[in-house]
């Protein structure tokens, strides 16, 4: 399936890690200064959108003189670059994003890129967060079948109140029909048994966190 890659401004900090999958990306858009993170190594994107408040000079100057396609917006706007960022994906015909660059140093704007999920749901866009260590996805269908391998650490959390009838298979610790409390971390660091997954919720949303080690 065709996706895009964003690239948001956080931190990455191994590039091989992401080359097959900018590569094999049918478009990459940076959101303002996640340019920065591929200049450094004079990685190809198609768009930069935002306020360019945090793009840095010589960067802006590399992707002009590349043709790269710069959508510039007012610093005073109802939404943040990547929220722009997602829509004009969403315009492009694009249904699935791969984000990068997210999980930073900066609490707050990984809750936000968290919540960008949401966001993302709602126009029916199926997004992950990826970086070396994590890949986080949001699940509110009634079942998921979820890619794994055998041993895989993968931990399941609520952020948007109690979720209902979770039923997992595939995992050392299995559910049936369980309820999470919101403010429960009892579905932290389950483990994979196959290399795909089961889980169904009757009501509500989790996140899923796959830990890659």
């Amino acid at each position: 399936m065709d996706y895009a890659v964003l690239v948001v401004n956080g931190n990455i900090d191994d590039i091989t890690y992401y080359e097959d999958i900018l590569s094999n990306a049918k478009v990459v858009v940076c959101a303002d200064g996640g340019a920065n993170l591929l200049y450094k190594y004079k990685i190809h994107t198609d768009f930069i959108i935002g306020d360019l408040d945090s793009i840095r000079e010589d960067t802006l100057s590399y992707y002009k003189s590349q043709n790269v396609v710069v959508h510039k917006y007012p610093v005073k706007k109802n939404k943040t670059d990547s929220e722009i960022s997602i829509d004009i994906i969403k315009s492009l015909g694009m249904n699935e994003i791969v984000m990068i660059g997210a999980i930073g140093n900066r609490i707050d704007h990984l809750l936000t890129n968290i919540n960008l999920l949401y966001y993302a749901d709602k126009l029916n866009i199926d997004m992950s967060i990826l970086d070396e260590n994590n890949e986080i996805i949001l699940l509110n269908k009634k079942e998921n079948f979820i890619d794994s391998y055998v041993g895989q650490t993968i931990s399941f959390v609520s952020i948007s109140g109690d979720v209902c009838g979770i039923s997992l298979k595939g995992f050392e610790y299995e559910l049936q029909n369980y309820t999470l409390s919101h403010d429960s971390s009892i579905l932290t660091s389950n483990v994979a048994k196959s290399e795909k997954v089961f889980v169904s919720i009757e009501k509500g949303s989790l996140l899923c966190i796959k830990v890659n080690e």
